[in-house]
């Protein structure tokens, strides 16, 4: 493998950690945004079946 091979692949995989870095807000407001979703429906789910 060659040097520049190796920076190259350095270089990637710098740029994947800071992306990964850069992403993971966004998919913790992601995840938080469907849990409330996921508890909103079982709540409605069950005051529906409740009042039926």
């Amino acid at each position: 493998m060659s040097e520049g091979e190796g920076t190259t692949f350095m270089q990637w995989r710098e740029r994947a950690q800071s992306e990964v870095r850069d992403d993971r807000p966004k998919m913790r407001a992601v995840m938080i945004t469907a849990a409330v979703v996921v508890v909103i429906g079982i709540v409605v789910g069950a005051l529906f079946l409740l009042l039926s």
